[in-house]
């Protein structure tokens, strides 16, 4: 898909992460034949991580706890906003058909999830 001539990022948005960047050219990739709703998604799907990523770069400078309103050490808002950020993401991407399929269970995580049952649903 990509020539010399252009990049996979060509027609993304400049202020997007690479990472963002990356997600967008790599799934893009992987469906050619994408329908329009699905490449809609898959863009706002990238927007969202690429939210994600600005906000991410911000936490340092705070940190990962910092004061509430009651002076109280919290976790710094940002966390949660990012972390949301990315599951809507993912949902997005999942909704839209733009996810590999999860694969198969081992049989040890099959005997693994069946004791884990067994002992806790003896009652």
């Amino acid at each position: 898909m990509t020539t010399p001539d252009t990049t996979p990022y060509a027609d993304l948005p400049a202020e997007w992460s690479d990472s963002a960047r990356t997600t967008y050219a790599e799934i893009a990739d992987e469906h050619p034949t994408a329908t329009a709703a699905q490449l809609a998604a898959l863009y706002e799907a990238c927007a969202m991580i690429a939210m994600a990523d600005d906000l991410a770069a911000t936490i340092p400078e705070h940190g990962m706890m910092t004061k509430g309103s009651m002076g109280q050490v919290v976790v710094n808002p940002a966390v949660a906003e990012v972390r949301a950020l990315r599951r809507d993401a993912i949902a997005t991407l999942r909704a839209a058909g733009l996810t590999a399929p999860p694969k198969t269970a081992s049989s040890a995580s099959v005997a693994g999830a069946n004791l884990a049952g067994s002992r806790w649903h003896r009652r």
